[in-house]
């Protein structure tokens, strides 16, 4: 999991996410996307705010899908991202410049891996200096404990 800024996209995607990022209604008009006052002021907030995540939101949309490892990988760490920036979940503030919304989101947690998924979490969870992940799982109703570890847990308990 690299730990750079900005992912690996052309400086013409770059240029186009910050020109849309600057113009959310334009590019929402040129995207034939409903955009109302409330998702304006929630999506430039994130525009503003978590330009560089928003990039990595779009990096991660078109990866997020692949199966095996390395789809894995990228859910894991686009969850992160987004857990880091201090989003449980980020809803629609990423939706008309970088193509990041709720689908997208519960994509990471739906391709048949989601304990593989929440199990790199929790790794990354128990590593990180920030609470960021420990309150995104709690927030979600997630443990931090590995099923297995609450389960041998469980059974020590009723022994």
């Amino acid at each position: 999991m690299t730990k750079a800024k900005y992912p690996p996209i052309s400086e013409a995607e770059l240029a186009r996410l910050r020109a849309d990022a600057r113009e959310i209604p334009a590019t929402a008009r040129r995207r034939n996307t409903t955009l109302d006052a409330w998702d304006l002021r929630s999506e430039r907030a994130a525009a503003e705010k978590h330009f560089a995540l928003g990039c990595w939101l779009f990096y991660y949309s078109r990866r997020i899908f692949l199966t095996g490892p390395e789809g894995l990988k990228h859910r894991i760490d686009c969850a992160r991202r987004i857990f880091e920036a201090g989003f449980s979940n980020p809803g629609y503030a990423f939706f008309t410049v970088f193509e990041f919304g709720e689908r997208e989101f519960d994509t990471i947690f739906e391709m048949g891996d989601s304990a593989m998924v929440l199990e790199g979490l929790r790794k990354l969870a128990h590593r990180s200096r920030s609470q960021h992940i420990r309150e995104a799982f709690a927030e979600m109703g997630w443990s931090l404990q590995s099923p297995s570890a609450a389960n041998s847990e469980q059974m020590q308990l009723a022994v």
